[in-house]
């Protein structure tokens, strides 16, 4: 099991890291555990990548075979499971993960520079990809956060200056777009790496941290210790409340699972599967 803390409470800062994961790097931290998606990343070694490092320390992917096996994933290639939600570099693809960062790529023109491109080389850690289609993306890694980037029009490898421009395509997604382009700037803001636990956070946490003590064949009560503390856990149990057992079981059912599949979820839009049922 990836980063599989010991089950005591003392293990439960291990996950403190997850705090400021974005949905798409929880979706990762679910995937990871996933024991058929482990069977088939192990198949599937770094010989199939072109990893090397161009100037401002940029790590530039492209894969050398084609992908195919991790793309039923959902996934760009295979990175690697040991890795956590914001060592790794994951890039999903645009169909599965439509909340991305969408940027056009032009030339400078006689400004010669681009005050987005400064600004990210300056600040963030860059992962750009080339996938087998030759399209071109970016993972923007900064202050515990984590962007990906689609880039369409010229190629940022290219040899003149370029410019860059956040797109918005339509009117009918002008919303959901502008909440992606505002919570990227997270990797900007040197305040945003102490982000606190939201309810959403923290019930995918405890969802994790179930799934990980199942897996290691914790009982319910002994998840509980590991997320409340065995005081608290062994009061509940001994009381005639069943509120704890009830929330441990869900948290065990919904990491589960996200584990088995329910981690694509995460990577659509908020209300995105009612929407297309109703369509």
């Amino acid at each position: 099991m990836p980063d599989c803390p010991e089950m005591s409470q003392s293990g439960l800062a291990r996950y403190n890291y997850t705090r400021s994961l974005s949905p798409s790097r929880w979706a990762w931290e679910f995937l990871r555990r996933n024991k058929a998606f482990l069977d088939e990343a192990a198949r599937h070694g770094e010989e199939e990548l072109s990893v090397r490092t161009a100037c401002h320390g940029i790590t530039l992917i492209r894969p050398r075979t084609e992908q195919m096996a991790a793309e039923r994933w959902g996934l760009a290639f295979f990175p690697d499971p040991g890795k956590n939600g914001y060592d790794a570099d994951v890039f999903w693809s645009a169909a599965l993960h439509p909340r991305q960062v969408h940027v056009q790529v032009s030339p400078a023109g006689r400004e010669r520079s681009c005050d987005i491109y400064r600004k990210t080389v300056e600040a963030c850690r860059i992962i750009h990809l080339v996938d087998t289609a030759g399209r071109e993306h970016m993972l923007v890694k900064g202050n515990g956060h984590v962007v990906q980037v689609r880039c369409t029009g010229m190629s940022m490898l290219s040899p003149e200056p370029v410019r860059l421009g956040f797109l918005i395509r339509d009117a009918g997604d002008f919303q959901a777009r502008l909440q992606v382009l505002t919570k990227a700037q997270r990797v900007y803001d040197g305040t945003s790496g102490q982000t606190g636990w939201t309810r959403t956070s923290l019930a995918l946490r405890n969802a994790l941290i179930a799934a990980d003590c199942h897996e290691a064949d914790l009982s319910i009560r002994e998840t509980a210790a590991v997320i409340y503390g065995k005081q608290r856990a062994d009061e509940a149990w001994a009381g005639p409340s069943r509120a704890m057992k009830d929330e441990i079981r869900r948290a065990r059912a919904k990491g589960l699972g996200l584990v088995s599949g329910g981690y694509r979820d995460l990577l659509q839009y908020p209300g995105a599967n009612r929407q297309q049922a109703a369509a």
